[in-house]
């Protein structure tokens, strides 16, 4: 029997066990409607509707018509397989009307409780505002580069703890004067292997050796561990430029917070936040350049905030407490032809999401056939009162 007409009963709600998803169709029967009508209403599933209309039915909050099921079912789509003549007048309109209802019904977007929390959904390369976005697959040429990266790195730690045992044998049992004397002196290996030695005075004086060198210079930032001795690489603005240097130095828990600034400020802002994100940066490290983060947000322009905001899918606005965006920056972000579920999320959990960008996220296909991220969106406090009578 086909479900024909649904009407609510009068019927003291606390004494039914309802979900989120049965209150919220009861509460769209204002008056009597079909399951397409609630279909189009709820943006739920037609199959989904009637179940949860069967349910309510069981329980006594809704009356239902229906019509009585067929004498015998017609085999399905007869007339395409017959040659008999087209009806014509009322039996020709019946017939397109059958037709049209035999018409599969589009899947609706999953509902936000299927949705992993970090679940992403790539953007078309198609669209043109997608120079912006991050590329999810990495080229040949980048998996190349990293793989002799890698192969360098493991060369070099290999080298390292050659340099270490020559520091141990040959050095660790000098007196200091002894080491700072050699530093100034030898060459390789020797001099490698003295930029083992903790005290500062040593490597200020390794540094002003003339056969000292830029890869001198990544070692001691990797591992050295003493203020001063990290300052005599600041000297040199050629090694503080080099970004091996800069990622050792930003591994080492020792690094002073001058030349820290020195590094960081001169970063563009996508640089910035990879640093505070990388897990392998000390946290205290990172604290410190999520400050200066903050700062070049809120000084950047409004091109460099959309762009920080859209490669990251918006997972940077986390960070960004007490920033805001402007009238451009919001312009650029409305200004998109498509939106990953995960920005939606982000953007909806942002304490200072922009209202102009809140409504016109309410607009799109994603979000209208999407109730879980419709209501999530209208719970924030910048929502305009008008867009959410609007959108309830």
């Amino acid at each position: 029997m086909a479900v024909k007409n649904i009407r609510r009963k009068t019927i003291d709600l606390k004494t039914l066990r309802l979900t989120p998803e049965e209150g919220f169709v009861l509460s769209r029967l204002d008056a009597p409607l079909s399951v397409r009508e609630l279909v189009s209403l709820t943006g739920l599933d037609e199959s989904r509707v009637v179940t949860i209309v069967e349910t309510l039915s069981a329980q006594g909050a809704l009356d239902v018509d229906r019509d009585a099921p067929p004498s015998a079912a017609p085999a399905p789509r007869p007339a395409l397989q017959s040659k008999a003549p087209a009806p014509t007048g009322p039996q020709a309109e019946l017939a397109v009307v059958e037709e049209l209802e035999e018409v599969p019904q589009l899947e609706e977007v999953p509902q936000l409780e299927e949705v992993p929390e970090l679940e992403e959904v790539r953007d078309e390369p198609s669209q043109p505002s997608q120079s912006l976005a991050p590329e999810e697959t990495k080229s040949a040429e980048e998996q190349q580069e990293e793989a002799d990266e890698a192969e360098a790195e493991e060369k070099r730690a290999a080298g390292a703890r050659e340099y270490r045992k020559i520091y141990e044998e040959q050095f660790a049992q000098l007196e200091r004067d002894g080491r700072i004397a050699a530093a100034e002196t030898l060459g390789n290996p020797e001099l490698f292997a003295l930029c083992f030695d903790p005290e500062p005075q040593v490597i200020h004086a390794l540094l002003k050796n003339m056969k000292a060198g830029l890869e001198h210079a990544r070692l001691i930032a990797q591992v050295h561990h003493t203020h001063v001795g990290l300052d005599a690489i600041a000297r040199r603005s050629e090694y503080l430029a080099d970004q091996h240097v800069q990622k050792r130095l930003l591994k080492n828990p020792q690094l002073p917070d001058a030349m820290l600034r020195r590094i960081v400020n001169p970063k563009l802002i996508m640089d910035v936040y990879k640093i505070v994100v990388d897990r392998e940066n000390p946290e205290l490290t990172r604290m410190k350049v999520r400050e200066l983060l903050i700062k070049k947000f809120s000084l950047g322009s409004a091109d460099e905030r959309a762009a920080l905001i859209i490669k990251t899918d918006a997972r940077c606005l986390v960070l960004l407490v007490n920033c805001a965006l402007d009238a451009r920056a919001t312009q650029i972000l409305c200004g998109r032809q498509s939106y990953t579920i995960l920005f939606i999320q982000n953007v909806a959990r942002w304490s200072a999401s922009p209202p102009a960008l809140l409504t016109h996220l309410l607009k799109q296909p994603v979000v209208r056939n999407n109730m879980g991220l419709r209501k999530m969106i209208l719970k924030h406090p910048n929502v305009p009162m008008e867009t959410k009578r609007n959108f309830s």
